[in-house]
């Protein structure tokens, strides 16, 4: 490693510790708090970042609705078949049974 380079590294180790989030606060429980910057206010890019998030978050909960009522619908067409499978299936088992018991 040259002079520069080991500057260069301890320019960003210096950084690292300045910064607030590299020393996480905990309370008395054990349980990592909150860093006051990162409940700053929100700045013009986060504000549209966060309004994108909002819309597309509304746009995938209603899809994710009309889905799963479409999932509910299918569901219960698929239990209306199955038993109308079964009443045909007892009806002709039925039929044939007269048909032989008639001697055909």
């Amino acid at each position: 490693m040259s002079h520069k380079d080991c500057e260069e590294w301890a320019a960003m180790i210096a950084q690292m510790q300045d910064d607030p989030s590299y020393h996480p606060t905990y309370n008395k429980k054990g349980v990592r708090t909150e860093m006051p910057e990162l409940n700053r206010p929100l700045d013009t890019m986060d504000e549209v970042a966060y309004r994108e998030l909002q819309e597309e978050n509304k746009r995938l909960k209603f899809r994710n609705e009309k889905l799963h009522n479409y999932n509910i619908k299918l569901v219960d067409e698929v239990r209306e078949l199955r038993e109308d499978n079964k009443k045909l299936a007892r009806e002709i088992g039925d039929r044939v049974h007269r048909m032989r018991k008639s001697g055909m």
